[in-house]
């Protein structure tokens, strides 16, 4: 099948934070990584627009940041910038923001991925992302806030 390509333009994905360790203990390999799996996943992000249109997303991803008993510490943040096809119209863009966050994230956890690879336990992928609970956390968030 041949992909379609989107009218969301990825110019740039950039970490600007990252903050990864290892933290040794007395459980195996496979008992610290089971352990890791269990940990949340804390994710926030914010879209912002610039004067031209193009779309900026601030992500970033936390786990077991506090408290790091065994397994990665990691908190990593990034900038992923984007453009919009000439032709795309209002609603288009407003549709193509999840697609935008979603990317963003992936590039966070890409990241994660390939920096643990080095680190004593490899490489290690957080569990995949309900996106449309996140965003309805996120706008319960905002509302609460104003």
């Amino acid at each position: 099948m041949i992909a379609v390509e989107s009218k969301l333009k990825l110019l740039s994905s950039n970490i600007i934070e990252s903050n990864i360790s290892f933290n040794p203990s007395e459980l195996s390999q496979r008992e610290s990584i089971s352990k890791m799996k269990s940990f949340p996943v804390d994710i926030d992000f914010d879209v912002k627009t610039n004067d031209e249109g193009d779309i900026f997303v601030f992500s970033n991803v936390e786990i077991n940041k506090d408290d790091a008993d065994c397994g990665y510490s990691i908190f990593v943040a990034g900038i992923t910038s984007f453009a919009f096809a000439k032709e795309t119209d209002e609603d288009e863009r407003k549709s193509l923001i999840g697609s935008a966050v979603n990317i963003s994230i992936t590039n966070l956890r890409n990241y994660i991925s390939n920096a643990t690879s080095y680190y004593p336990l490899g490489s290690f992928s957080f569990h995949s992302i309900d996106m449309n609970a996140l965003f309805e956390a996120k706008f319960k968030q905002k509302n609460k806030s104003k």
